[in-house]
């Protein structure tokens, strides 16, 4: 309930302060805005064996604004979706996020960065809401980078048992964790390469959870990262050790490499993307305070001319809860065709096949088809490669 009413007065303040922005803009800033509407059909969006199909309309706003620049200034970013079923067969879907930033320079190579973030997830299986606040300073000297964040992050999080079919807890857990992270990166030409060092503290506000466990736990994870490009093409990643230690020993500790890699190369009027990654994420499913998640993706994007491209993407995402002995799996392969038909104004049509296999269940198929509209509004400054 306190993570819920946070979250609702930081929506609020949201809407305030994009009304003062708006009414007082300024020729120099950078403000847009987008919205969208998707309908289609999908033949099973729980992705439970028996499940029911339904058709669904997804409604979607954005908006940006820039005053200054990201090292000097402030911005405000919104973004809302909800996508409506079949009220017989699921609950709406809902993903909202309101995020204020503001960078001013300490000195000639000191950087200030701050950021207030609100989150809300609404799935058939999965409700959060989370109220991050971030400092991050950046001192960068010749081709030498430094730079030291520290995060609050409050979460409120509820999880159905997949595996078992039940429904949401009673209450959600609530928990809080902060995170210091010092690094330091090494530049020159296109090329960075760099180190840093993730700790972090979570701790819950019940001391014991639904079944009598004490979930709280100490992180710390030691990264490697770098980016370059090579022959026009894009290459990023990271690698890390995630270690995880529950100081009340009701759990055991969790040690796993953790990485991401990302290829973008784009070929004449085709650019190809492959992208991995592997990361921890909080869940309350029993026995289990840590999910291990990887995913895979490759994507080809065809540009046909001006106003048309095609895109043919697979996908595969792997849920691994630690301690519960139980995974989920869902692979997914598809094809979309976006044209411009209008000034601003986008048509979309996309459809794509995924299988979900679960620990102790059969494999389940379903296939999902689409169509939408969206359409950008340039309030001040913004151009279209913004």
């Amino acid at each position: 309930m306190f993570l819920c009413l946070m979250k609702a007065r930081c929506a609020a303040a949201a809407l305030c302060v994009a009304t003062i922005f708006i009414s007082s803009a300024r020729a120099d800033d950078i403000s847009a805005a987008s919205i969208g509407l998707r309908g289609g059909y999908d033949s099973n969006p729980a992705n439970i064996e028996g499940g029911k199909g339904s058709a669904f309309v997804t409604q979607f706003a954005s908006w940006d604004f820039l005053r200054g620049s990201d090292k000097d200034g402030y911005g405000v970013t919104l973004n809302a979706a909800a996508t409506f079923y079949d009220p017989r067969v699921l609950a709406a879907a809902l993903n909202n996020a309101a995020t204020f930033r503001h960078a001013v320079a300490l000195g000639d190579n000191l950087l200030l960065r701050s950021t207030l973030s609100a989150t809300q997830e609404q799935t058939w299986s999965r409700r959060q809401n989370a109220l991050t606040w971030r400092e991050r300073l950046d001192y960068e000297r010749g081709q030498l980078r430094l730079f030291l964040s520290a995060d609050t992050k409050l979460t409120s999080l509820n999880e159905r048992n997949i595996f078992a079919l039940g429904g949401f807890l009673p209450s959600d857990e609530n928990f809080a964790t902060l995170t210091l992270l010092p690094g330091i990166a090494w530049r020159t030409g296109e090329t960075e390469i760099g180190v840093s060092f993730a700790a972090s503290r979570t701790r819950y506000l019940e001391e014991f959870d639904y079944i009598g466990l004490r979930r709280r736990n100490d992180r710390w994870q030691p990264n490697l990262f770098a980016s370059t490009l090579l022959w026009g093409a894009k290459l990023e990643g990271s690698l890390s050790a995630f270690n995880a230690k529950f100081p009340d020993r009701d759990f055991e500790g969790v040690r796993r490499i953790l990485y991401t890699a990302k290829l973008t190369a784009p070929i004449d009027r085709v650019t190809l993307t492959a992208s991995s990654g592997r990361s921890a994420e909080d869940t309350t499913l029993p026995f289990s305070v840590i999910n291990i998640s990887t995913s895979h993706e490759a994507r080809a994007s065809l540009r046909i001319d001006d106003k048309s491209s095609f895109d043919l993407f697979a996908r595969r995402k792997t849920d691994d809860y630690v301690g519960l002995d139980a995974k989920s799996t869902t692979l997914t392969a598809g094809a979309e065709y976006q044209r411009v038909i209008a000034k601003d104004l986008t048509a979309l049509l996309a459809g794509s096949w995924r299988r979900t296999q679960e620990t102790g269940a059969p494999v389940v198929d379903a296939f999902n088809l689409q169509i939408g509209l969206q359409t950008r509004f340039d309030i001040a400054g913004a151009k279209p490669a913004s």
